[in-house]
């Protein structure tokens, strides 16, 4: 910027994405208030930034506790590793970029429900049979029957909803 001698002189608007401006430095690196009036030399300011700091929360799942981190924007980001008992995690909505934006963020893990296998043995009599169902869901055990047998139970015992393992 060229400008006459003491003519009114106006610092300029700056920005930069993910800083904040805090003032003007001279050529010596010195904090200075820009004058009013352009001075009787050559003079060069530069802009003195502090980066700003942003919350990323990643939601895991609708029980747990959220994981949030504050950071430096532009630093590397990193997402926790997660896990959920009965699921299989697929990726984080939206995608987890490799630096943290110039924004707060919210990242959610995304769940596929495993499906597990139930094997009902008969042990010599009929009627039994195998399920495979999606974690969490009810079991209903068959019924089955053997000649010359009354049925006590299973064993082990029926869980009331699929577990995160097959059985028999």
């Amino acid at each position: 910027l060229k400008q006459d001698y003491a003519t009114a002189l106006t610092a300029p608007t700056v920005t930069r994405e993910g800083y904040t401006f805090i003032g003007w430095l001279d050529q010596d690196g010195k904090s200075v208030q820009v004058p009013e009036t352009v001075p009787n030399a050559n003079v060069t300011y530069m802009a003195q930034w502090k980066i700003n700091q942003y919350t990323v929360t990643f939601k895991l799942y609708d029980d747990a506790q959220d994981v949030v981190k504050t950071q430096d924007y532009g630093s590397a980001l990193t997402a926790p590793d997660v896990t959920r008992t009965g699921y299989t995690f697929t990726g984080w909505s939206p995608a987890v970029p490799e630096t943290v934006p110039a924004q707060n963020v919210t990242y959610t893990a995304q769940w596929q429900i495993n499906q597990y296998t139930l094997t009902f043995n008969a042990n010599g009599g009929t009627g039994g049979k195998t399920l495979t169902q999606n974690y969490g869901t009810k079991v209903t055990a068959p019924t089955v029957m053997r000649t010359g047998y009354t049925f006590v139970g299973w064993s082990p015992e029926v869980p009331e909803t699929v577990p995160a393992e097959n059985m028999t």
